[in-house]
């Protein structure tokens, strides 16, 4: 019996209005999970994730379990109270808070937020370890808000809508002024678990003791001046393998959860991993190396010294020094 032409034309809108979805409509996970996922894996506590969010925790729970659902793979491991990214969580964690770190500038320059704001650049190891803790206080400190530009190229930062940056190097910038904050001081950083499980590993030849594959290095791709292995090398005298057979992470928090997790070494960065070494899920080995110079300064065109959020901000960093 033929179709009522009526319902031939229903049918026949109900799949152009299908095709169209399948068109425009982007695969995105549930945006609260994910913006729950964010916060849980910034602050690695789903109970401050909650705070931070004003929902209960057991909520931060369910959309944690939604998206990993949505992904397909778990995103945490947990023991406990305490918990810690998987490898897919390390990597989810780095494109969440970088997307959300630009959504909110972009968000900034949409609105016109008033002048009394503080835009400070910084690449997403910085912001994402030592920068987020300190928030709260930096905001405190400059009695403004405080925002965040997200790069690993430093270039990003000469940008007018940055005021100031957080920078790697030896303390020349340009024409811009320089504070460092704190100085170079890197050493070998290992889980005591995997120390545990590789007693041949010596930290003072560790590419002639370990696995090649066992050692993490974070490389540096805008040639900032960071102390990698073959850097590593050529400070401490020891030859370096062929340099393909490490393993490289390109995200320093990606490399910290790694090492956390016993899963290899790395060459840690005093300031960056503090809390880390302060829990026990790592630990120091070996001897340090420190270049006189090189360090993290607060980087900043003169001018702004006549911005008193700035002034006010520029003190506390460097009381805290």
């Amino acid at each position: 019996m033929a179709l009522p032409q009526s319902i031939k034309v229903e049918c026949y809108n109900n799949i152009l209005l299908s095709k169209r979805d399948l068109i425009v409509r982007r695969k995105l996970p549930p945006l609260n999970a994910f913006l729950a996922f964010e916060a849980a894996a910034r602050h690695r506590n789903f109970t401050r994730a909650a705070q931070e969010l004003s929902v209960a925790q057991p909520a931060i729970t369910r959309h944690v379990a939604r998206l990993e659902d949505w992904i397909g793979s778990p995103l945490f491991r947990r023991n406990g109270s305490v918990i810690q990214l998987t490898r897919e969580g390390a990597l989810l964690s780095d494109l969440a808070t970088t997307l959300l770190d630009r959504l909110e500038l972009g968000i900034r320059d949409v609105t016109r937020i008033g002048k009394n704001e503080l835009v400070v650049g910084a690449s997403f190891d910085v912001a994402h370890l030592w920068l987020m803790p300190k928030i709260s206080a930096l905001r405190r400190a400059s009695e403004a808000a405080v925002n965040f530009m997200t790069a690993d190229d430093y270039r990003a930062f000469d940008d007018p809508s940055v005021d100031f940056s957080i920078r790697y190097g030896k303390g020349s910038f340009g024409a811009n002024c320089a504070d460092l904050l704190f100085s170079e001081h890197c050493q070998i950083i290992a889980s005591p678990g995997f120390l545990d499980k590789h007693p041949e590993f010596d930290p003072d030849a560790p590419l002639t003791t370990l696995d090649p594959h066992l050692i993490f290095d974070h490389g540096d791709p805008h040639d900032v001046g960071w102390i990698t292995w073959p850097v590593w090398c050529g400070l401490t005298g020891q030859s370096l393998p062929d340099p393909g057979e490490l393993s490289t992470i390109r995200s320093y928090p990606t490399m910290l959860d790694l090492v956390s997790a016993g899963e290899g070494i790395g060459i840690g960065t005093k300031g960056l991993e503090d809390d880390l070494i302060a829990s026990g899920a790592i630990v120091r080995v070996g001897a340090p190396i420190a270049r006189e110079g090189f360090g993290y300064y607060i980087v900043y065109r003169r001018e702004l010294l006549e911005k008193p959020s700035f002034a006010r901000l520029r003190e506390h960093l460097l009381d805290q020094v």
